[in-house]
């Protein structure tokens, strides 16, 4: 399974998530049109989360400055949301004996560096706190 492959089924599930959950989600697109990964909206709770999804069979995983930027400068445009948040999705794939782990976090400030997430790890970057998702590990409320 090629990486392409692999970032658009952890967009898709991200999708299916949160669409079993009651939110409207889409996928925005390829990355060249600087649009997070995935959007959701709960009308109900007046809120918007746009994501940057990142997948790796590896045990690190990268995300550049620039892609948490364009998650806020993205959601500054939709004021009429009262609760509009950045998340950054990772998942860890099965691998080598290695579990599947899929974790979530919100950013309270764009970082002057580029952010690194590591399996297994309790150590979270400066700026961001893991992020309670309004679905269970399993997909469902």
């Amino acid at each position: 399974m090629t990486n392409k492959k692999r970032g658009y089924d952890w967009e898709d599930k991200l999708v299916k998530y949160f669409e079993a959950a009651g939110w409207i989600s889409i996928r925005l697109g390829s990355p060249s049109i600087h649009l997070p990964d995935v959007l959701a909206i709960s009308n109900k709770e007046n809120a918007m989360v746009a994501i940057e999804a990142k997948s790796s069979m590896g045990d690190r995983i990268i995300v550049r400055r620039d892609q948490v930027l364009r998650l806020f400068e993205f959601l500054s445009i939709f004021k009429a949301y009262k609760n509009r948040t950045p998340v950054i999705a990772v998942k860890f794939l099965r691998t080598h004996g290695k579990g599947l782990e899929e974790k979530y976090f919100t950013v309270y400030q764009v970082p002057d560096f580029t952010l690194r997430f590591s399996r297994g790890s309790k150590q979270i970057p400066k700026g961001i706190k893991e992020w309670r998702p309004p679905f269970s590990a399993d997909g469902k409320k």
